[in-house]
């Protein structure tokens, strides 16, 4: 992985959510993905994360379709 895929990955997951930490460990509790500190700011996946949170990411856009897909169809 390069800087530049895990700084794009990092923002990927920015803009999807921000991250939930108990507040001692620096894991996202959403996506699993480290973030910067225990307060979670910022995520920072590792190069073994990369392609879980591709596969997260591109879940989470299929429920996010879904849900769309339901709400569209029951207000016809």
């Amino acid at each position: 992985m390069t800087p530049i895929e895990a700084t794009q990955m990092s923002a990927r997951l920015d803009q999807d959510h921000l991250p939930e930490t108990n507040g001692r460990m620096a894991v996202c509790r959403r996506c699993g993905s480290r973030v910067d500190s225990p307060l979670g700011h910022h995520h920072m996946p590792s190069e073994g994360q990369l392609a879980r949170s591709v596969q997260w990411l591109d879940g989470q856009a299929r429920l996010r379709h879904i849900e769309r897909e339901r709400d569209r169809r029951s207000t016809l």
